[in-house]
């Protein structure tokens, strides 16, 4: 309603299972039905959103193995690499290099939707209590342009970001993730790619994927935010990286920004120091350092997951000559200024009203 600030939020974990069976139309219809809605100046009551789901023990077992397969994969086959190498016959290396070599080049589908049409898709939104909350119900109903939704903070494992592309997919539109090169090459953690669809974070891949009509979802802190981490804020690199804003005035991009709770509370991240992992990662674009999950193994904690999604920020196009600095610090801003807004906003509902949130 006109002059009234609203927000309205879906909890993924409580779709019915018929909804498997209809089309898109009837997907998105239902899920409206679902919809709570709050105009309490758009924010929902001290915790009311914090609450977990329940979950079968069989439905827990398979995200356990689902999830720590695929994010402790890479691990496994580097280890068994160096075991191989030192231990093993010119037999077992080959054959290793032959199977390592397959789980990292054979071809993935673009954008596969088995798993988010099949049962075992409620079973992981019911394991992290998968909840939307959108300040912008439009974005249910699909309307508009193909937009590039920007959510942090990344964490070991964006797991936010990975579920609304499921959740998008499944009741809204086509939407994909992007992600880092590496990551279509890592054994086993590419299979991730099969929860909605990934393409490369490049901004030629953006572009040609928008043109298609598919919304993208990026993780603007990238790999080096998986070093900042703190105890009592979240921490979010984001203060000086520009380059999605340039990019949205060069293209006339729609930006949906967007934050994601529970990103860095399913992992706690090892790294040294001195610098010299997160220095490597940068160098190499993929994440070199230790984590672990429940009982010290790379099990995810059941934490609550919610991806916020924002008002839509419509950018004018400028042609790449005309573009300032001060035009790229403005769209930059406005970024900022929206996470900001929505995660002081809604904390509370989610039962993190003690976290505050800090750009570096």
């Amino acid at each position: 309603t006109k002059g009234r600030t609203m927000a309205a939020v879906i909890e993924l974990f409580r779709l019915p299972e018929e909804i498997l069976g209809m089309g898109i139309e009837g997907r998105r219809k239902l899920a409206h039905s679902l919809i709570k809605r709050v105009d309490n100046d758009g924010k929902f009551p001290e915790n009311s959103l914090s609450h977990a789901s329940e979950i079968s023990l069989l439905e827990e077992i398979a995200v356990i193995i689902f999830i720590s397969s695929l994010v402790g994969g890479p691990l496994l086959i580097f280890f068994l690499g160096i075991f191989f190498t030192f231990f093993g016959s010119w037999t077992t290396l080959i054959l290793y290099i032959i199977v390592a070599a397959f789980l990292s080049l054979h071809p993935l589908p673009v954008r596969y939707q088995g798993v988010l049409l099949s049962k075992f898709s409620f079973a992981i939104y019911k394991y992290f209590s998968f909840r939307m909350i959108m300040e912008d119900e439009a974005i249910i109903d699909a309307l508009g342009d193909p937009w590039i939704g920007a959510s942090p903070p990344h964490g070991v494992l964006p797991i936010a970001n990975i579920l609304s592309m499921m959740g998008v997919n499944l009741l809204s539109r086509s939407f994909v993730g992007g992600g880092a090169s590496i990551v279509k090459y890592s054994p086993l953690l590419r299979y991730m790619s099969l929860l909605g669809g990934m393409v490369d974070v490049s901004a030629g891949s953006i572009k040609k994927t928008n043109d298609k009509g598919i919304c993208v979802g990026i993780v603007p802190d990238g790999i080096a935010g998986m070093f900042e981490t703190c105890d009592d804020a979240e921490v979010v690199l984001l203060k000086k990286r520009m380059g999605l804003a340039k990019y949205a005035l060069k293209n006339g991009a729609t930006l949906i920004p967007a934050y994601s709770f529970g990103n860095t509370e399913i992992y706690t991240p090892w790294f040294d120091k001195f610098g010299f992992m997160k220095a490597l990662s940068r160098k190499l674009r993929m994440s070199i350092l230790f984590f672990y999950g429940r009982f010290g193994l790379p099990i995810p904690h059941r934490a609550n997951v919610t991806l916020i999604c924002g008002i839509p920020i419509k950018v004018q196009q400028i042609s790449p000559e005309n573009i300032e600095q001060k035009d790229i610090e403005e769209v930059h801003e406005k970024l900022l200024k929206a996470i900001k807004t929505m995660f002081d906003k809604h904390k509370g509902a989610l039962g993190r009203g003690n976290r505050e949130i800090r750009f570096i």
